[in-house]
């Protein structure tokens, strides 16, 4: 049944009237691997929840929004998913079904606990009780410390607990463990939250029965309007939070929704900067993680310079003419061919094969445009100016990417060379 507050008058009745562990900042359990992405293209999301985590919150963290005297206060909770799943799955089904809205604190008793869950206001000085899903089943094991939460039930029915749940304001474990089957702990105030509830249960307390259900409510004024209630709303929220920023934002773009982040590089700039991601736990600590990211140029020659090399002269037009392997092959040609410009070639360039008047080249082409490749022949290696493709079979690559290019002749000596060129 629905009851309307007394919004009138005054309720002048008498007031009745271990510190928390260290906080553990959050972790980097899983590397966040250094990343490669093709110009203007979008690299697959990153979840960061499956690299960063906080010790301190394994599982579900809930955050209480307090109204009290004109103000907002916020408790935020760890709860305990994985010692009592049966009653973190209840709470949160109370919270995800909306049921934990506009609830209020309905009993305090100073040095021993605060309780809501049980009321909720549903119109202006209007009250219901929340309504209920079946009670859940009793998961007592740790002990009813200061700082912890657990459920409220019926004397003498240790599987009764349903929507009420209450906060420990000291170490009432030989009270509470020890009666109607133990109190389900079921999660812990975070960081400054037992200020909060302190807040709570130093405000006097009021009792408004028979005319309403309450014998130790919490008010922050002798009135029973609304405006006067200890208010609570609950919400899941992410135990962590973060923050990123690149060095280069020129270079890379960052999108971070819900724990995910997404990283575009430039569509006209190629690169390498460093991506920062600050995580901040519930309680303040912080944990700074950086991965760097690679931009590959939309030209696949410059790519393919930025995947061999670092420096900006090693990428740079200039670096075509360099040997950085000293195996006597040109970055360039070591391009053309499809050969690591970092590791030595010991096998030689592509050889020519003879036979009575004829003479092939088989070498084999990178898979890589802006490139043309001719052989040419010579009767006289002295005159640069005749060499010549001229009676010459360039040849068509073969599946494996092999070309082979031939020339037949009928008498005296022939040479054949393989020019490169590179499309700008």
């Amino acid at each position: 049944m629905r009851r309307t507050l007394l919004t009138c008058g005054l309720f002048f009745l008498a007031a009745i009237a271990p510190a928390r562990a260290a906080n553990v900042p959050p972790e980097l359990y899983q590397i966040l691997p250094a990343l490669t992405l093709t110009s203007g293209a979008t690299a697959a999301p990153i979840t960061l929840t499956n690299h960063l985590r906080d010790p301190d919150v394994p599982g579900s963290a809930v955050q209480i929004t307090v109204r009290m005297a004109g103000t907002t206060s916020t408790i935020n909770l760890a709860l305990f998913d994985a010692t009592a799943p049966l009653t973190v799955a209840n709470f949160k089904n109370y919270i995800t079904s909306g049921r934990f809205a506009a609830n209020f604190f309905h009993r305090s008793v100073p040095g021993f606990i605060i309780q809501t869950g049980g009321y909720r206001f549903v119109a202006a000085n209007t009250f219901d009780v929340v309504p209920t899903f079946p009670a859940v089943q009793n998961e007592f094991g740790a002990s009813n410390l200061r700082g912890t939460i657990a459920m409220a039930k019926i004397g003498g029915n240790p599987n009764s607990a349903t929507s009420g749940w209450f906060i420990n304001l000291a170490n009432n474990s030989a009270n509470l463990d020890a009666q109607n089957g133990g109190f389900t702990v079921f999660g812990r105030v975070l960081g400054t939250g037992m200020t909060v509830a302190d807040q709570i249960a130093a405000y006097p307390r009021y009792d408004t029965t028979p005319t309403f259900p309450w014998d130790e409510l919490p008010l922050t004024a002798a009135s029973l309007s609304q405006q006067y209630f200890i208010e609570s709303d609950a919400a899941l929220i992410s135990p962590i939070a973060y923050q990123v920023s690149i060095d280069d934002p020129a270079l890379v773009t960052v999108a971070l929704t819900d724990g995910v982040l997404q990283l575009t590089g430039s569509a006209s700039t190629a690169g390498q900067t460093t991506v920062r991601l600050t995580t901040t736990d519930l309680e303040g600590g912080t944990i700074v993680s950086a991965f760097a990211v690679t931009v590959l140029s939309s030209n696949p020659l410059i790519a393919w310079r930025q995947s061999n090399f670092a420096t900006t002269a090693e990428t740079g037009s200039s670096a075509n003419l360099a040997d950085p392997d000293s195996d006597g092959i040109p970055n360039l040609l070591e391009y053309a061919l499809g050969l690591s410009p970092t590791v030595p070639n010991t096998t030689g360039l592509p050889a020519l094969q003879a036979s009575a008047g004829n003479l092939t080249f088989t070498y084999k082409r990178a898979v890589a445009s802006g490139l043309t490749y001719a052989v040419q022949t010579t009767t006289n290696l002295a005159d640069s100016a005749s060499w010549s493709t001229t009676g010459v079979d360039q040849g068509t690559p073969a599946g494996d990417g092999t070309t082979t290019a031939s020339i037949s002749y009928a008498s005296g000596v022939r040479f054949l060379r393989l020019q490169v060129s590179l499309t700008p």
